[in-house]
């Protein structure tokens, strides 16, 4: 930040620094409300040094404390840098996001008090849900998993899941199909529940092979019609929705 250190300018940071030691933060918001009576408010002291106030309390030496807007106008921001970012995944907002104006998730959660499903939903994401691409491994989401139900006490729910994870309970379901086959992974007991058996990637081969000796390696459009797994399930065993990838996978002993 650069200050023209006139007699002014260095008054206001003088007395800034020792009205934000009284009042024991740094937050912006908590300095507008607990500042003595005659002190100037954090946007004149902004406009006056042409500053922001994050690198204005740098330097005066102290700790900037992450300024949050209010909950109502941190959705409608976020609003904005979701359509920014094209995406509403966690790996995506965590890597590329502002992060001079958004926290990590994990805070963002706590201090909207709303999972990450209902805040992207606030935020405009359909309720479709749609193959997301990721690059974690299924060790990497086990070891996360087992991490979160050692710190709950408990084996986590999905909604606990949901809270709590670094990425999103789509890409546990993509990697591993069930929340049942998860704890699987993991380790844990599971009840045993006579049903339709789970499709393995396994007999999706069998399937597009099936097709592709009656049909040919036919398109999207075409094998969505005659496949009897449907074609999400593809997706999540094959971890991509890019068609091309997926015959070519199925077809390579074929040649």
């Amino acid at each position: 930040m650069q200050v023209n250190y006139n007699k002014s300018n260095e008054k206001t940071l003088s007395d800034l620094k020792k009205e934000l030691i009284r009042i024991g933060t740094t937050n912006r918001a908590k300095y507008d409300l607990l500042k003595e009576r005659g002190s100037i408010s954090s946007s004149q002291i902004c406009r006056r040094l042409k500053a922001s106030w994050y690198d204005i309390v740098l330097e005066i030496g102290l700790k900037p404390e992450r300024y949050l807007l209010p909950p109502e106008d941190m959705l409608e921001a976020l609003k904005g840098e979701f359509k920014r970012l094209g995406s509403y995944t966690k790996p995506v907002y965590i890597e590329n996001r502002n992060k001079n104006d958004f926290p990590h998730p994990r805070i963002l959660i706590k201090y909207l008090n709303m999972s990450w499903s209902e805040i992207t939903k606030a935020c405009g994401r359909k309720d479709k849900i749609e193959f997301v691409a990721d690059n974690v491994s299924d060790e990497e989401l086990i070891n996360e998993y087992k991490k979160i139900c050692k710190e709950l006490g408990k084996v986590a729910s999905i909604k606990e899941l949901e809270k709590l994870t670094a990425y999103s309970f789509e890409v546990y379901r993509q990697h591993f199909g069930s929340m049942t086959e998860v704890r699987r992974a993991c380790g844990f007991k599971v009840k045993e529940v006579k049903g339709r058996p789970i499709i393995t990637k396994s007999d999706c081969e069998r399937e597009l092979l099936m097709i592709y000796q009656k049909y040919g390696r036919i398109s999207y459009s075409q094998l969505e019609k005659v496949s009897t797994i449907s074609m999400s399930t593809i997706h999540r065993k094959f971890h991509t929705t890019k068609i091309n990838e997926i015959w070519d996978e199925v077809l390579k002993d074929e040649k």
